[in-house]
């Protein structure tokens, strides 16, 4: 009686681990189609320009801004953006890809990927947006932090007279 106990609890054991590694492998594929499909419809190329927006309303570059006049400041803000945002661009794509995983399988990935708008799944993809948003926003706010931090570090620095 008691090894018909431990064999089925064993063998449920088992099914669970089967069962979980495969779901993982799965989401693995979602994940990696998912990102397949952030890079083929360029959905995170909003890096560089959510980084222009919030940089341009902090208390440093507006003190840049007054030293060197809104031209000056404004060719160093864009000149440290296209500096950082590049080395960040990878991890900003892999947080979407994230958000999104979980919500539209591989095939349809694969779908809105290749096909765009003409993919039957186009109008799921449009009708996710705002929860892959709101994810993204929530994963990525300290990555979007590190980014503005750096170019503003990049600005202010450029900023200062040399002697």
């Amino acid at each position: 009686m008691k090894n018909h106990k431990q064999l089925a609890s064993t063998v449920r054991f088992g099914i669970t681990s089967l069962l979980m590694f495969f779901a993982s492998v799965a989401f693995g594929q979602s994940e990696e189609r998912a990102l397949n499909m952030v890079q083929a419809l360029r959905l995170g190329e909003n890096l560089a320009g959510m980084t222009y927006t919030f940089a341009k309303i902090t208390t440093t570059y507006r003190g840049v801004e007054a030293t060197l006049g809104q031209q000056k400041a404004d060719e160093l803000l864009r000149a440290e953006i296209a500096v950082a945002v590049p080395k960040h661009q990878g991890e900003w794509n892999r947080n979407l890809a994230q958000a999104w995983a979980p919500l539209m399988t591989s095939e349809e990935f694969d779908s809105v990927a290749s096909e765009k708008q003409r993919s039957p799944f186009a109008s799921k993809f449009l009708s996710l947006q705002d929860r892959a948003g709101a994810t993204m926003k929530v994963e990525s706010e300290p990555l979007l932090k590190k980014v503005l931090a750096e170019v503003l570090t990049g600005v202010f620095e450029k900023s200062i007279p040399k002697k």
